[in-house]
């Protein structure tokens, strides 16, 4: 029955859920529970129905009749068997609809757990890996394959519940008749056989299910990124039509999954009673006890409803494969960054690479290549450079946003991957050329710089960024909301809040990455003051491609291709021959 894969799927589901196992053992006990309770109530039809045709003593069957004559006795009426079989299916239903409410419980803990897991990896990985992949496929994982995969744990334990039910009930059969217990099982596998012919399919629907959704959520996240490109271009109507395909092929995709599910419970029922039928007219020819068959029928119904929930939860369970990889992909295979490291004292002397090499995943060469250069708190140093020379990529290292294939990095002859990675970054700030701001207030996005900063202290980084001019001339002042990405503001007013953002945080390394690009000549100026004149000795490192951006310089250091060509200050660099020269012209 599952050697397609349905119980691959189970067991990976039930290794999801190692932390709910308390949970899972807890249901399937109460399912035990409830499944004799089940079993031995319909068992008391067999000498109720004798009594009633006063055929026979059930308290001759082999097994259960010794139960029967500890509940009624000597009576021969069927008051107390009716009371008895009554109270017995009262208290498996209450431990039924006990078991729905944890089993339901336990699917959104485990839900949960696996979004906060998710969220936890995205937080912690290696932002250079995770900004290769897809910003959709990302999403689509954390809010639609997580309730996914909680909809397969769901079915697991269903699964689970109902074989158990199955095999207690079987039980109860074999002790009324083992004959007609056999002929049923030989019935039922072929039943089996028949639905799982039938439902083949559902595995590659489900997997078809998932990369449907995936292909919607990627396409309205860069609709949503792109709205303005779309208007200013009018394709609009195509757009209506690329989201109408893929809106149809997930709809398409699901009904037929829907479709191949819900075949299982029809085909079971037909089947069901084409089985009835068959032990009736075996029966009558055999010469059977009329009671014992309707004890015997009356298990066997319940059988069989237990039979067609394992199909059903089987074909569930192929459908749910596809989610189950992406979660156990996101959760193991990103590469997370761990939690580890020593305290930072403050920053005193440099930070120095030494013969660092970077190799992006599927890249053929490597991003930069055996660059050994420093930067010396006191003084600003300047990345200069081709696009593509890696200039960003050196950024990434010091950010941690990735880690180098070879060589190290030094923070005060300490390896900075021996350092607390919040520890490292509560020492940083950095600006970046498309500022990202969050939607919220002014206010809210420098402070996100220092929680818990004053208003005071946020003007006062305002205005150290030139800032805080339009930004009392807004409609609410600092309070203003600035809308998704900053989208109410200019960008150069936007790259002005990131920069007051960095300066609130008083950063023991304060990166500039190509950030005054959108900045006016006098803001720029300002901003260059306020580097040249800051309060406390810091490392400044700037990336920029104009000259006079990167003119007040102590150091440039000068990149081609990933490898380091030139270092020094920038009036001799400019005065000699080489790249800088190339690119920023010679003389003073």
């Amino acid at each position: 029955m599952f050697r397609d894969g349905a119980l691959d799927v189970m067991l990976r589901a039930l290794r999801l859920a190692g932390e709910e196992r308390g949970h899972v053992v807890l249901i399937v006990v109460l399912g035990l529970v409830s499944a004799v309770f089940e079993g031995f109530g319909l068992s008391l039809i067999i000498p109720i129905a004798q009594i009633a045709l006063a055929s026979g003593e059930a308290r001759d069957l082999p097994h259960i009749g010794s139960l029967i004559r500890s509940l009624s006795g000597d009576d021969t009426s069927a008051v107390p068997l009716m009371v008895a079989a009554a109270a017995i299916f009262l208290a498996g239903l209450v431990i039924g609809v006990v078991n729905l409410v944890l089993s339901t419980r336990l699917s959104l803990v485990f839900a949960e757990r696996l979004r906060a897991q998710i969220f936890e990896t995205l937080m912690h990985q290696d932002i250079v890996l995770l900004e290769g992949k897809s910003s959709g496929k990302l999403m689509n994982i954390m809010a639609t394959e997580s309730w996914r995969a909680c909809d397969a744990l769901f079915v697991v334990i269903s699964l689970i519940v109902q074989a158990i039910a199955l095999v207690v009930l079987a039980g109860f059969l074999v002790a009324i008749s083992p004959f007609h217990a056999l002929l049923l099982a030989v019935l039922t596998a072929l039943m089996a056989l028949s639905v799982a012919s039938v439902t083949r399919r559902v595995r590659h629907l489900g997997a078809r299910a998932t990369a449907a959704n995936e292909g919607l959520t990627t396409y309205l996240f860069n609709l949503l990124n792109g709205l303005r490109v779309v208007r200013g271009f009018g394709r609009e109507i195509y757009e209506r039509r690329r989201f109408l395909r893929r809106s149809s092929k997930i709809s398409f995709v699901f009904m037929r999954l829907a479709v191949l599910r819900g075949l299982v419970g029809p085909l079971v029922q037909l089947m069901t009673l084409g089985i009835v039928i068959i032990l009736g007219l075996v029966s009558l020819a055999r010469g059977d006890e009329a009671a014992v068959l309707i004890g015997f029928l009356a298990i066997a119904y319940r059988v069989q409803l237990r039979v067609a929930n394992v199909l059903s939860a089987r074909a569930g369970l192929l459908s749910f494969e596809a989610p189950i990889a992406e979660i156990e992909n996101a959760i193991g295979h990103f590469g997370t960054i761990p939690e580890k490291g020593q305290p930072l004292p403050p920053l005193a002397r440099e930070i120095r690479m030494e013969n660092v090499t970077v190799r992006y995943p599927s890249a053929d060469v490597a991003a930069v290549t055996d660059i050994s250069c420093s930067f010396r708190v006191g003084e600003v140093t300047a990345i200069a450079g081709r696009s593509g020379a890696g200039k960003s990529t050196l950024v990434a290292l010091l950010l941690r946003f990735t880690s180098p294939e070879r060589g190290r990095i030094l923070v005060d002859g300490v390896p900075l991957s021996q350092i607390s990675r919040a520890a490292w970054h509560e020492r940083i700030a950095f600006v970046e050329q498309n500022a990202f701001l969050f939607s919220g207030s002014v206010r809210a996005n420098i402070a996100y710089g220092r929680p818990g900063a004053s208003l005071d202290e946020v003007r006062g980084a305002a205005r150290e960024a030139q800032a805080h001019d339009f930004i009392s001339a807004l409609e609410q002042g600092y309070d203003t909301l600035i809308g998704e990405r900053g989208a109410r503001l200019s960008q150069g007013q936007r790259q002005r809040i990131a920069l007051a953002r960095a300066l609130l945080r008083d950063p023991d390394v304060l990166i500039l990455d190509e950030a005054t690009n959108a900045l006016d000549a006098i803001t720029e100026r300002a901003v260059r003051q306020v580097l040249e004149q800051a309060n406390r000795p810091r490392v400044v490192i700037v990336i920029a491609h104009r000259r006079e951006t990167i003119g007040f310089a102590d150091r440039v250091l000068v990149l081609r291709d990933g490898v380091l060509v030139q270092e020094g200050r920038p009036r001799d660099l400019a005065a000699a021959s080489g790249l800088y020269a190339e690119l920023y012209g010679g003389g003073a």
